[in-house]
């Protein structure tokens, strides 16, 4: 992480063609704190901008790769 006191850090960029997300988190959240952490931003959003969540459905398909062996 780049600052201490960053939890979780969501980034969206583009790569050539591709718009690709990153996201990070801090080594000691547990996987539970990551999940509600991840929600409470989704819930947020929507929040602000019901628009997106109603109006704009959505289905995101994409492959997750298997959790590294530490």
């Amino acid at each position: 992480m780049v600052k201490d006191n960053v939890l979780i850090a969501i980034t969206v960029s583009r790569d050539k063609e591709e718009i690709v997300y990153q996201v990070d988190c801090a080594h000691n959240l547990l996987d539970e704190e990551i999940e509600y952490y991840l929600s409470e931003i989704i819930k947020g959003l929507c929040m602000w901008k019901p628009s997106i969540c109603k109006e704009h459905s959505k289905t995101l398909k994409t492959a997750i790769k298997k959790k590294e062996k530490e």
